[in-house]
């Protein structure tokens, strides 16, 4: 048998993360892909920017609905079973958004979209948890959550290089044959999966995360979410309608995503030095940065306009491999499970914030729609350390008891 340190050990253990940030991005890939080439989608279709929102909405709403079966679910059929239907699910939506004649046969696709996105994310922290050694988990978590940024830096680039040449359906074209290709990956690999990092790990008890802690943190996740996933869906429409042509929008979107993704694998390696520090306060310090950034959105023009893209990514949307860490750093055997639970407040923040966001400006404009995003990710900020407190006094009592 190979040891655990062992080049066979190491590839399988690179194999796992490399598909879990493959089919988290897969996951969520419709509903950002329609949001980046909603400038040729409403063209192409007659839609307004309430009705992308609605788009987005119906994927991340699906999602919230669903990520707690499906992380049940997940935990009890396996990581590989999980990546396999998400990739089929996310293949099948990409191919009707790309058919899409109109409005309401596009959502029926991102309906699809939601049920894939449901499984993607329990499967992918069920393989990292089983694959990954505590000593390397923040950075694991890290590159994991680079999914998200990724997502968005491939949708940014899709609008200069492919909408704007051959048509937005070749993009989703595309896409659906990046999922086709994680289907087969998967379903080749399925039987060669990582062990657990260490015997200790596979063996030890969970600290596990108090119920009601775990409940106002994910509440928390669904409000920072909501701001977040506005900033995804619309900022290409915002930049160009702030003056920005759209080869030059794509590129600020992809630029933004770009850092951070880089940021989200920073945060990561800074988890696993042991510094102590609690990752729940750092989320609450990175939203309030993020704030600051969606208030550059709505008052500036631009360079100031740029400076907010890049502030409200780099700091406002790297906060999510920081609280899959925490939830699965307590929770080892049961993943799936406990972020199932974390993804609900994903998937209503995702879908409620697109939606309403989508609607206000409608109604009065996307300097409005920023300023309550920054407001939003105060909120959140406020809420994790409310959480924080909680767990660490659920803790204590239960020390004392015992």
């Amino acid at each position: 048998m190979a040891s655990r340190n062992s080049p066979a050990t190491r590839g399988s253990t690179a194999v796992t993360l490399l598909q879990a940030i493959s089919s988290t991005t897969i996951g969520v890939l419709p509903a950002y892909l329609v949001g980046a080439l909603a400038v040729q989608i409403r063209d192409d279709l007659d839609v307004s920017p309430a009705e992308i929102g609605i788009g987005a909405a119906i994927l991340f709403g699906v999602t919230a609905i669903l990520s707690t079966p499906m992380g049940t679910v997940v935990q009890r059929r396996g990581t590989a079973w999980g990546i396999i239907n998400a990739s089929i699910l996310a293949m099948l939506a990409m191919l009707g958004i790309a058919w899409a004649p109109s409005l309401p046969v596009l959502y029926c696709a991102l309906v699809v979209g939601g049920v894939g996105n449901a499984m993607a994310q329990p499967a992918a922290n069920l393989g990292v948890s089983a694959a990954v050694g505590r000593s390397r988990l923040g950075l694991a978590f890290g590159i994991k959550q680079t999914a998200v940024p990724a997502a968005t830096l491939l949708s940014g680039l899709a609008v200069p290089g492919i909408a704007l040449i051959l048509g937005w359906r070749w993009v989703l074209l595309f896409a659906a044959v990046a999922a086709a290709a994680l289907l087969l990956w998967a379903a080749v690999t399925r039987g060669r999966r990582a062990q657990p990092a260490s015997e200790s790990e596979g063996s030890a008890p969970d600290r596990g995360t108090p119920r009601a802690g775990l409940v106002v943190i994910t509440i928390g996740v669904g409000i920072a979410a909501a701001a977040a996933t506005s900033l995804g869906i619309f900022l290409i429409d915002s930049a160009v309608r702030a003056g920005l042509s759209p080869t030059a929008a794509g590129l600020m979107f992809a630029v933004s995503a770009f850092i951070g993704l880089l940021i989200r694998i920073a945060l990561g390696a800074f988890m696993d030095r042991g510094t102590g520090r609690s990752p729940y306060v750092l989320v609450a310090y990175l939203l309030l940065g993020g704030a600051a950034g969606f208030v550059l959105l709505a008052v500036g023009q631009g360079p100031w306009f740029v400076v907010g893209s890049l502030l409200a990514y780099g700091a406002g949307w790297t906060w999510p491999g920081l609280v899959h860490f925490a939830v699965v750093r307590d929770n080892r055997r049961a993943a799936a499970a406990a972020t199932g639970i974390l993804q609900t407040g994903v998937g209503f923040g995702g879908a409620a914030g697109p939606l309403l966001f989508g609607f206000l400006v409608q109604a009065t404009s996307y300097g409005t729609g920023w300023i309550t995003a920054a407001c939003a990710a105060v909120v959140a900020a406020v809420i994790f350390r409310i959480g924080r407190r909680m767990i660490l006094r659920s803790r204590q009592l239960a020390a004392r008891a015992a």
